[in-house]
């Protein structure tokens, strides 16, 4: 065999298994939000210590949520948690309404759902993973 050819194909077969098997390097990447956001929300953790009757009444005071709960009077109200991070608020009548991702909304409902589970209070007994706004 030639030695030419050889000394090159255990070159290759050698920066094969170096590429494989070397992990590749981190990159961190910018954040897009604006610095005001990013600390906004770092201060909107402490709603978490916030009783829950003080993070309910902020919000039933949210004019989205109120236009729910009136539309839907003398029916119970519940909210989940959706997997791509935003919240549901759903009807016993069957009305659902979605509230988006990055919203204070959506932060907020996402505190006082998960304060009413650290609680044991407001949890569904019909609906599994879900906490009533209202009976």
């Amino acid at each position: 065999m030639n030695t030419v050819l050889a000394s090159g194909l255990l070159n290759v077969g050698k920066n094969l298994i170096d590429n494989f098997s070397t992990p590749t390097p981190v990159q961190f990447q910018k954040s897009t939000r604006a610095f005001s956001t990013e600390l906004e929300d770092a201060t909107s953790l402490s709603q978490s210590s916030k009783p829950i009757s003080s993070l309910r009444h902020d919000l039933l005071q949210d004019p989205s949520i109120q236009s729910f709960m009136s539309a839907n009077a003398g029916n119970e109200i519940y909210l989940q948690k959706r997997a791509d991070g935003s919240s549901q608020i759903l009807s016993s009548s069957g009305d659902t309404m979605v509230i988006g991702q990055n919203t204070k909304t959506n932060a907020l409902l996402h505190h006082y759902f998960d304060k009413c589970e650290q609680e044991g209070a407001f949890l569904s007994p019909h609906r599994p993973n879900s906490v009533l706004l209202q009976e």
